[in-house]
């Protein structure tokens, strides 16, 4: 192992005094800001080159993690980050604290004093809670947890509300879905070749599977560029895009000529069949 119990012990309390800034921050924010608006609080966050969005973080925790709790906290011997504390404070879907109070925290620092235990862990904290992880630590690269099974994790109600409410508010997010979606499908495709055929590949499926693409390529085009989108071409612009029709119109005349041609000879053969067996 490449530490000790002494290092162990070190990150700990740099971990507590970093809970401790944290919190401490969050008063200095509730505070300084009491009086004023969003205007007032995100003005102060750039003073103090803080993100307005940690900064609210830190004064929800600070509010909720009232004096007593700390106390507790610090008293206890236990490790407990400030990641922790901010997942009690983490409002629910029904617009509550997880843990209101921090009840549920004060039940597992009494069981961990009791049974030695040295810390108590933010997933032992979550299951304890019945709650999934937070945005953030679904973010986290690092993380245990992905967002496909946090949501799965979710009651259906409560997924279909988050779902909806990250498609319908965020447009940016829709198109980088949909796009996902179409790549998905376009692989599955490819490997299945539902519009190809299976077996082994040939130069009819190959050219199938080509076309496929390019029709897929057509469709991200056009979504990408609707025709609410005002666009203004200059002379080249224009005579590039000219270009381009022309070869597509070709392209176009030159798979209907092979298609129609099999349909043809496909015509043809059963016409002599029908008249051999009328003969």
């Amino acid at each position: 192992m490449s530490y000790s119990d002494h290092d162990v012990h070190e990150g700990r309390r740099l971990m507590n005094d970093g809970r401790e800034n944290r919190l401490v921050i969050g008063d200095k924010l509730l505070s300084v800001t009491a009086a004023g608006g969003d205007g007032d609080f995100d003005r102060y966050c750039d003073e103090i080159s803080l993100s307005p969005r940690t900064g609210r973080q830190y004064r929800h925790t600070a509010r909720l993690c009232t004096p007593p709790v700390r106390q507790l906290v610090a008293e206890s011997g236990v490790h407990v980050s400030y990641s922790a504390l901010r997942e009690g404070a983490r409002l629910a879907p029904s617009g509550k604290p997880y843990d209101e109070g921090y009840s549920t925290l004060r039940e597992l620092l009494q069981e961990a004093c009791d049974a030695g235990a040295a810390r108590i862990s933010i997933q032992q904290y979550q299951r304890a809670l019945g709650a999934g992880p937070g945005l953030q630590e679904l973010l986290d690269p690092s993380g245990t947890t992905s967002v496909s099974e946090y949501l799965a994790a979710l009651p259906p109600l409560e997924r279909e509300k988050v779902l909806r409410e990250l498609v319908e508010e965020d447009a940016g997010l829709h198109d980088a879905i949909k796009r996902v979606m179409d790549d998905k499908r376009r692989r599955e495709r490819e490997m299945r070749g539902p519009e190809c055929g299976g077996g082994k590949p040939d130069k009819a499926q190959a050219l199938a599977r080509d076309l496929v693409r390019l029709r897929d390529q057509a469709t991200a085009c056009m979504h990408r560029y609707p025709p609410s989108v005002a666009m203004t071409f200059t002379g080249e612009q224009r005579a590039a895009c000219k270009e381009v029709l022309g070869t597509l119109e070709v392209l176009t005349t030159w798979v209907r000529v092979r298609t129609d041609d099999q349909a043809a000879g496909a015509a043809s053969e059963r016409a002599a069949a029908r008249d051999l067996v009328g003969v």
